[in-house]
């Protein structure tokens, strides 16, 4: 592993755990206070009264977009020795996905240039849920594309190539279920419920891999 390689290893595992905090915020707390699904007044309601937390929030899903990207490059540089096809393919599937994500978040900002009416405000937030669920379909073949990447190098382990393909795995099914089944909300969500923790610990164990790994590999270059 040369500096190039663990820079862009550090660039990347930064980046994608930046990625996790502040989608925490702008998804787990600012989406979910507001989005009532089924209830277009109490949206339009929670929208007015927390209108500054919701262009936060906004703010914060263009910067996971920005880090998308360098993410998406910070995996090519990473693996460039491991020139074939699926490493270029599963970058590749990570800017599909980030352009996905950025027409959702776009369905966001419509709220605030246009003076919506009650309904029509909350047939935005539904439409960026469907768009991203579309996104989080690519998004689950980019981690079982980069699964396979993982696979064929010799400083990725094992376990972590399992742990993507599986959190691959998860993406695919449960956002296939609302993308392709919307009527089988209810059954879902329980799937959903049961495989959060794989879909979350599958890309935030790669992170922390990327940051240890390029900082031992550091340390032992400087020892020499």
């Amino acid at each position: 592993m040369n500096n190039e390689h663990r820079k862009w290893g550090l660039i990347t595992g930064n980046s994608l755990l930046i990625m996790a905090l502040i989608a925490g915020f702008t998804y787990g707390y600012v989406h979910t206070s507001i989005y009532i699904p089924n209830d277009s007044e109490l949206t339009a309601k929670l929208l007015q009264e927390n209108i500054m937390i919701y262009k936060m929030g906004i703010f914060a899903w263009v910067i996971i977009i920005i880090l998308d990207i360098i993410v998406s490059l910070g995996l090519y540089k990473f693996y460039l020795d491991d020139k074939n096809l699926i490493s270029k393919l599963s970058s590749a599937l990570r800017i599909l996905y980030t352009i996905v994500l950025a027409i959702a978040v776009a369905q966001l900002v419509f709220p605030l240039i246009e003076d919506s009416e009650v309904a029509k405000s909350l047939s935005y937030f539904e439409k960026f849920e469907r768009v991203w669920a579309l996104g989080l379909i690519i998004f689950g073949f980019h981690l079982l594309t980069l699964s396979i990447v993982c696979f064929k190098s010799e400083i990725t382990p094992q376990l972590l190539a399992i742990f993507l393909s599986l959190g691959g795995l998860c993406y695919v099914i449960v956002n296939s279920l609302k993308t392709f089944f919307p009527s089988l909300t209810e059954g879902t969500k329980i799937i959903e419920n049961i495989l959060i923790t794989p879909m979350a610990l599958s890309e935030l164990s790669f992170a922390i891999w990327l940051i240890v790994i390029s900082l031992r590999m550091k340390r032992l270059s400087n020892a020499d």
